[in-house]
């Protein structure tokens, strides 16, 4: 079963670790300073594995976007 968590932010482990697997990347970064100037952030949970993120930020007026859309290849 999965959960959404509305800003859950994850470890920087947990979140390189899903980039690992959806982007076949090994460059791995810390996401907090991202993840606090973001209008929201929503991960895709399967018990405690998120398997699925997306970003989504904003220019501080009325333009948001999505960025950073990912899911586990298991999914």
């Amino acid at each position: 079963m999965l959960e959404l968590r509305i800003d859950p932010f994850p470890s920087a482990a947990d979140l390189n670790a899903l980039f690992f697997a959806a982007w076949d990347s090994r460059q791995g970064r810390d996401f907090t300073p991202i993840l606090s100037r973001s209008l929201a952030h929503i991960g895709a949970h399967q018990v405690d594995r998120i398997v699925g993120f997306v970003n989504v930020a904003w220019d501080g007026g009325i333009h948001a976007f999505i960025l950073d859309t990912s899911v586990h290849p298991d999914m």
